[in-house]
C-alpha cells in the first residue's frame, strides 16, 4: 500500500504560551478531500499553518509525500513543501494584477490564463485585488493555488464571506477542480453542509485533538459523542451511543 500523502503525528503547536494543538495525528491520502470542522479557537487554522510551514511544531512531526517537512530537527521552507494554501483573507498581493498573481506561481502565461478562465475571472485579469469583488477575490485565490500544481491544497474557509448562492456555485467548482487535478485537499470550515457537499472524510476537532473522523454523512447521521453532535449541529439523541443504547 502506498504511504499517505500527508502524515501528521502527535503534533503539538500554537503561537501562544499554551499550545492549541495537543498531540494531534491525521492522515490524508492522495486525491482525498478531507474537511476539518471545529469551533473557533479549536486549532483548525493552526493545523493548516503548521502543515504549510508558517507555524513551527513544538513536538511531533509532519510528512508530505513521505518526506519529513517539520519535526524537532527539520523545518522545510513553505515554498519547498509541495503544498498550496488559500488563507481566510485570501492573502492576495495588493500591487499585482490577477494575471500577475497567478502567473507568478504558474511560471508561464498559458496556465495562468487557463486558470483565470476556469475560475471565471479571465475578464478581470488586468485588475488589482482592490478592484475585485469578494467573490472574485475568492476565485483568484483558488486559481492561484491550483496553478501551483501542488499535490496538497490547504483551504482555510475559502467560502466564508460569500453569499449562499455564490458559495454553492464555488463549492461545485472546487469539487470539480479537485477531482480533475487529483490533488488532495484539507478544508477548514464552520459549516457541516460544506463538509457533506465537498469532502470524502470529515474530522471533528475539539480542544486541539481529533474527536471523531469518518465519512461526512455517517458522522452527521450518528455522531459518536454528544460533544461531536453539538459541534456538527446534530440533536444529541442521534449520537451513536444513544442509537446503540436504544436497541438494548
Amino acid at each position: 500500500m502506498n504511504p499517505p500523502l500527508l502524515e501528521v503525528d502527535a503534533l503539538v503547536a500554537g503561537p501562544g504560551r499554551e499550545p492549541v494543538l495537543r498531540g494531534l495525528s491525521l492522515r490524508l491520502a492522495a486525491g482525498e478531500r478531507a474537511a476539518l470542522v471545529g469551533a473557533s479557537g479549536s486549532g483548525k487554522s493552526t493545523l493548516l499553518r503548521a502543515i504549510a510551514g508558517f507555524v513551527p511544531p513544538r513536538a511531533g512531526s509532519i510528512r508530505v509525500g513521505g518526506r519529513v517537512v517539520a519535526d524537532a530537527a527539520t523545518c522545510v521552507a513553505p515554498s519547498a513543501r509541495g503544498v498550496a494554501m488559500v488563507f481566510q483573507n485570501y492573502a492576495l498581493w495588493p500591487h499585482l494584477t490577477a494575471r500577475e498573481q497567478v502567473r507568478l506561481v504558474a511560471g508561464e502565461n498559458t496556465r495562468a490564463e487557463q486558470w483565470l478562465e476556469r475560475a471565471r475571472i479571465g475578464h478581470r485579469a488586468d485588475h488589482l485585488p482592490g478592484q475585485l469583488s469578494g467573490g472574485e477575490q475568492a476565485r483568484l485565490a483558488l486559481a492561484r493555488a491550483f496553478a501551483c500544481r501542488a499535490p496538497l491544497l490547504l483551504l482555510d474557509e475559502p467560502l466564508r464571506n460569500l453569499d449562499p448562492p455564490l458559495a454553492a456555485e464555488l463549492r461545485s467548482d472546487l469539487v470539480a477542480w479537485l477531482t480533475e487535478s487529483g490533488a488532495a485537499a484539507l478544508l477548514v470550515t464552520h459549516e457541516p453542509a460544506d463538509a457533506a457537499a465537498m469532502a470524502t472524510t470529515l474530522h471533528a476537532l475539539i480542544d486541539g485533538t481529533l474527536a471523531a473522523s469518518g465519512a461526512p454523512r455517517e458522522l452527521l447521521a450518528a455522531p459518536p459523542t454528544p460533544a461531536v453532535a453539538r459541534l456538527l449541529g446534530v440533536p444529541a439523541a442521534a449520537t451513536a451511543g444513544s442509537l446503540s443504547g436504544a436497541g438494548r
